[in-house]
C-alpha cells in the first residue's frame, strides 16, 4: 500500500489539509463550512483509489490543537479509502 503525505497550510487565517500526490493535490478546508469545495477533494481522492489503495500520512503531528485535528480527520479519511476501496475492488472498479 502506497503512502501519500499531507500537511496542514495556513493562508490569511484560513487552514487546510493538503494532500500531494504527484501533479495531484487535494485541498480539504478545515476553518470554513465549504461542503462544494469538501466534495470536490473527496471526488479526486476517490479518482486516486481507482490506480490502487493507498494511505495518507500527516508530515508534522504538533501537539496544537490543529495538528491533532488534522490527524484525526486523516485517520477518517484512511477508514474511508480502505472502505471505499473495497467496495469498488467488489464491483471490478479499481486496478490491482
Amino acid at each position: 500500500m502506497e503512502t501519500i503525505s499531507a500537511s496542514v497550510e495556513s493562508h490569511d487565517n484560513k487552514h487546510f489539509i493538503v494532500v500531494r500526490d504527484g501533479d495531484m493535490e487535494i485541498v480539504i478546508p478545515m476553518s470554513e463550512n465549504k461542503p462544494k469545495k469538501v466534495k470536490s477533494a473527496f471526488n479526486k481522492v476517490i479518482l486516486r483509489i481507482k490506480s490502487g489503495e493507498f494511505q495518507i500520512k500527516l508530515e508534522e503531528v504538533g501537539d496544537d490543537l490543529l495538528s491533532q485535528v488534522a490527524n484525526e480527520y486523516i485517520k477518517q479519511v484512511n477508514r474511508e479509502i480502505r472502505e471505499i476501496h473495497g467496495q469498488m475492488k467488489d464491483y471490478g472498479l479499481v486496478l490491482e
